[in-house]
């Protein structure tokens, strides 16, 4: 349904990159509409604010003596302050320099993932093309970025090139059909936030949703597995939402990147109908960090105007109407254009079906600021998150600035690759398999990766695996569990099976694997063989092989605990985590103190979405072994997923809303993981850095 990311992303980001030379050549030939740059042999940080009366209208006339700047909640002094723009409307002459408007960068973002065929696109389309046409000021370069594709590769100033690009802007029809399909098909769903809420297993959601579907067509029912068919189509529409949302995100990574090196002031213009960032919660706060680290933001424009639904761009579509009444009133399409926007310093414009208007209102806005300098108390370079807070002393104002900036070299600022991989989406080497649900060995030779699984629960590191010379990933200590086995039998080795071991050991998983099957169907074949068979078989990818495997031998040796850690490995690598934690749940009523179980059924729930669960699973665990890095550091990721997953911005408070006992619940967990000093310390750190994102909304 989504077209993969293409290699026009990488050439937009190299187009960006030869463009900001272009634009410093600008810059050079009108030195005097440049606005004034702070530069020096020391570190300065930038803050661009806006300052509002209570009617809306900008005040002019601020000197730095009326600001008031924090930086992780210490004052700081104001080095410098100019006013960019416009003359200030306020009737108190201006202190502050004033310089005119800068020549800018815009980025007209058509968010194609989420741009429904109709109304709300031709209008974006045309208010676009409109506005260049009557408003593009001179020396101003422009792109257009369709998806995730940058229009001719470039950025420019030339009108004409501007205006075919936005005229080649098109929509994709798989929206529509998606939001068909949610609705229209049988059985029918309210909207993409329920399809997640039953991925999640949410119960009352479900039995809502079973119950609307067997009103609309008994018959269906009566011939169908409802609960089945309710929950595939919920899993598969969870699935193509954030499949879409995560490539929407990684354009806006891309585009930051670009960006960076590109002078002057950034005005990204985001058309979009929104997108559901549940679940996604980091790859926003990576893509808002890089945004503002390029010095841009982010102005985001909901192009459903008054059509606010979960449907938007099919007014006239027969909608599920729940008649059991389940109360999703929320818009789950506004939290991620909101933190795109109100996180980076821009605006997010919505209830407008007028989007020239709209785009008059973020040109008025971008064009007039003031920019505030000063030298951090804090001169350390280190890379942590610094949130800033911004006051003014006069009444009756109100302030909009970027919340927090990143503490980095002044090269590593200019870098566009992520500063933190915040989904632990790039191993050092490619998987094979999916991660296990048991706790790793603490100590991990030279030769080791970090696996990850990215679930709808979020992502939580769940193992080091040993990386052969060879290539093929074996499960840590795999040998000590074959060995530990094996001295269970007083019986004479086969042949075959010997030949598989000693194949085994060097690392020739493909020759052990051909012996062992033999073997396995001699008479009396020995469990030590089976489970090195399993072995064999998840390590080559053949993993429902591996769990039936694994099964003869949990049949044959209940009493032997690693065998329940591989299955339940084996079937959250086929996604069927019921059976993984059926498996896991036995594994309790034998080892009741076990920290190994008690982490695989903590991970299984929060990979379920069992949130509250999950967490007194890992809480367990902490409590059984308190030296369990791992533990920690999952237990901090389980409490920030909760505290992610209920936050929300309310518009009319201006403000995030959100439990912050999780928050610091998962700071506490993440500290401890650091004090702790093992192999997960710099993991922890980089989610303590990511939290910071949230703190001080």
């Amino acid at each position: 349904m989504y077209p993969g990311r293409s290699s026009g992303a990488r050439a937009f980001l190299i187009a960006l990159i030869a463009a900001g030379t272009a634009a410093v050549d600008l810059a050079a030939q009108a030195p005097q509409s440049a606005p004034p740059a702070f530069r020096s042999d020391v570190q300065l940080v930038e803050v661009d604010v806006r300052v509002f009366d209570r009617d809306g209208r900008f005040v002019g006339g601020l000197t730095a003596a009326d600001f008031e700047l924090l930086e992780s909640g210490q004052p700081q002094h104001i080095d410098a302050l100019h006013l960019v723009g416009a003359a200030p409307v306020s009737p108190v002459a201006p202190v502050a320099p004033v310089a005119p408007v800068a020549p800018a960068t815009w980025i007209f973002f058509f968010d194609l993932n989420h741009l429904s065929p109709g109304g709300g696109f031709d209008r974006a389309r045309q208010a676009v093309e409109t506005f260049i046409r009557d408003r593009f000021s001179d020396g101003d370069m422009a792109g257009i970025l369709a998806g995730e594709r940058m229009i001719n590769n470039r950025l420019t100033s030339v009108k004409r090139e501007l205006l075919d690009a936005v005229r080649q802007v098109k929509p994709r029809a798989g929206n529509r059909t998606r939001l068909l399909e949610l609705t229209r098909e049988w059985p029918r769903l309210l909207d993409f936030e329920e399809a997640i809420r039953i991925s999640r297993n949410e119960t009352l959601v479900l039995e809502r949703a079973i119950g609307r579907a067997c009103a609309d067509d008994p018959d269906a029912c009566k011939r169908s597995d409802p609960e089945a068919m309710v929950r595939g189509k919920a899993v598969r529409i969870q699935q193509d939402v954030h499949q879409a949302a995560t490539q929407t995100l990684d354009a806006i990574n891309g585009l930051a990147g670009g960006l960076a090196r590109v002078p002057g002031p950034k005005t990204v213009v985001l058309l979009s109908d929104g997108f559901v960032s549940q679940d996604l919660e980091s790859l926003v706060r990576t893509a808002v960090g890089q945004t503002t680290r390029a010095g841009a933001r982010v102005y985001a424009i909901d192009v459903r105007g008054l059509n606010r639904t979960a449907n938007a761009g099919i007014i006239d579509q027969f909608q599920a109407i729940d008649v059991f009444d389940s109360g999703l009133t929320f818009d789950g399409f506004a939290g991620g254009i909101n933190s795109l926007a109100v996180d980076t310093g821009g605006l997010m414009i919505r209830n407008e079906n007028n989007i020239g208007r709209a785009l008059e209102r973020v040109a008025e806005d971008a064009g007039r600021y003031y920019v505030l300098a000063y030298q951090p108390t804090n001169a350390s370079l280190d890379g942590s998150y610094r949130p800033i807070e911004v006051k003014v002393k006069q009444r009756g104002v109100r302030v909009r600035a970027r919340r927090g900036y990143l503490a980095l070299e002044p090269a590593r600022m200019l870098r566009p690759e992520p500063v933190v991989a915040t989904t632990d989406r790039t191993a050092a080497v490619p998987r094979l398999e999916p991660a296990s649900v048991t706790v790793p060995p603490r100590e991990a030779s030279p030769e080791t990766a970090t696996t990850v699984t990215e679930t709808t629960a979020g992502t939580l590191l769940e193992r080091t695996e040993a990386v052969p010379n060879a290539g093929v990933r074996l499960r840590p200590d795999a040998e000590g569990r074959v060995e530990s086995l094996s001295m269970r039998d007083s019986e004479s080795t086969s042949a075959l099976a010997a030949s598989g071991w000693t194949a085994y050991q060097r690392g020739d998983v493909e020759s052990a694997h051909a012996a062992f099957v033999r073997a396995s169907a001699e008479p009396g074949v020995r469990p030590w063989v089976l489970y090195a068979l399993g072995m064999c078989q998840a390590a080559l990818g053949q993993t429902a092989a591996a769990a039936a495997s694994w099964e003869r031998v949990r049949k044959e040796t209940p009493d032997f605990q690693p065998i329940y850690m591989d299955l339940a490995d084996a079937y959250a690598a086929m996604s069927d985590l019921t059976s993984a934690l059926a498996v896991v749940r036995q594994a309790e009523s034998r080892w009741p103190a076990s920290p190994e179980v008690h982490s695989a059924i903590g991970v299984i729930l929060v990979r379920r979405g069992a949130l509250d669960d999950g967490i007194a699973a890992l809480i367990k665990t902490t409590e059984l072994n308190p030296r369990d890095d791992l533990a920690f550091l999952n237990l901090g990721r389980a409490y920030a997923l909760r505290y992610q997953r209920n936050r929300r911005y309310v518009t009319s408070q201006r403000r995030w809303i959100a439990p912050e006992d999780d928050r610091r619940k998962a700071i506490a967990a993440l500290e401890h993981c650091v004090t702790l000093a093992g192999a997960y310390l710099t993991t922890a750190r980089e989610e303590l850095t990511l939290l910071q994102w949230s703190q001080h909304d």
